[in-house]
């Protein structure tokens, strides 16, 4: 049984490509400042972390675009050759069919080019098969048509081609999906360094003003489909530090905070991986309601402010 490999895999998501985009803005301000970043302590050292992990995120994202259109345009090949060979071949054997009077066999057999190109490569692959397999089968009776052991030979080779090249991307699936596994490891990489280089410049925010201002700024979670993202937060589990997905985070305007829906209330559930994140949230203070099953409710306060990401990190207790 023939079958067909989905060529779709999952890339970079929307959150990692805007995280990715912050990580560059960053280096390009430390790359700006290089003479005053080098004076900080613990900076350099971090931010060379942080260089060695953006590039390799870089080179990911350009592994995971990649134009996956010659492989379509091989297989696509492939098979209006097969549908061509494959209808020439009915034909014959059709006519052998009808002059032997066996319905048996045309009823095998019998597909035109419109017909087979209308079936899906796995249902085409097997009509090929049943259409090569009558050839081999009256193999004695069709010389005369122009059905000989090379031209089977030649169909075989084109049907074995087409199912390899269906079949052949299951690696490349594999790769990808272990790409998309490690992007997950190099993002909280670049998060870990960026702490360190947050603490780093705060030694020096006083005295290096313009550089810490630059800094700050080029720290901001850009959405490139317009806005910025307001707050990022995350549930764990106080004693092993493991995700919490389905935790919910219900925050709750105070003063004159409007929130998104203008009710001064917010209510988010974090995904799978224990996070979610906010892209438009009005600024300022917000009390914070987080509940989990089977862990005990914790109440704390977040301020958001204009242009600048906030992040949210709870860890919640059974």
């Amino acid at each position: 049984m023939f079958s067909i490999v989905n060529l779709k895999t999952k890339e970079m998501n929307t959150e990692q490509r805007i995280r990715l985009n912050m990580l560059l803005t960053v280096r390009n301000c430390v790359k700006q400042n290089e003479a005053v970043a080098k004076s900080i302590p613990k900076f350099m050292e971090n931010y060379v972390v942080l260089q060695n992990t953006t590039n390799e995120i870089q080179e990911i994202g350009k592994l995971q675009g990649l134009d996956k259109t010659g492989v379509a345009s091989d297989k696509n090949k492939l098979k209006a050759k097969l549908i061509a060979v494959a209808a020439k071949n009915s034909r014959k054997i059709s006519a052998l069919a009808k002059f032997i009077n066996s319905d048996k066999l045309l009823n095998e057999v019998k597909y035109n080019e419109a017909q087979l190109e209308r079936f899906p490569e796995t249902i085409l692959l097997e009509k090929a098969m049943a259409i090569y397999s009558s050839g081999e089968d009256n193999m004695s009776s069709l010389t005369e048509y122009g059905i000989s052991p090379e031209t089977q030979k030649s169909f075989l080779d084109i049907i074995n081609s087409l199912n390899s090249a269906l079949k052949s991307p299951r690696s490349t699936i594999t790769e990808r999906k272990k790409l998309t596994e490690r992007l997950v490891v190099l993002f909280e990489t670049a998060d870990d360094a960026l702490e360190m280089m947050d603490y780093a410049i705060g030694i020096v925010r006083d005295e290096q003003i313009d550089f810490a201002t630059s800094y700050k700024a080029s720290r901001k979670l850009v959405d490139t489909n317009g806005g910025t993202v307001s707050l990022k937060a995350t549930a764990s589990d106080i004693a092993s530090g493991v995700p919490l997905p389905g935790a919910i985070f219900t925050f709750t305007s105070d003063g004159n905070t409007t929130g998104i829906a203008g009710n001064g209330k917010i209510v988010k559930k974090t995904a799978v991986k224990g996070s979610f994140q906010v892209r438009k949230m009005q600024a300022g203070n917000y009390r914070v309601l987080v509940q989990k099953p089977g862990y005990k409710e914790k109440e704390l306060s977040v301020r958001i402010s204009d242009g600048e990401r906030s992040d949210l990190k709870v860890a919640l207790e059974k």
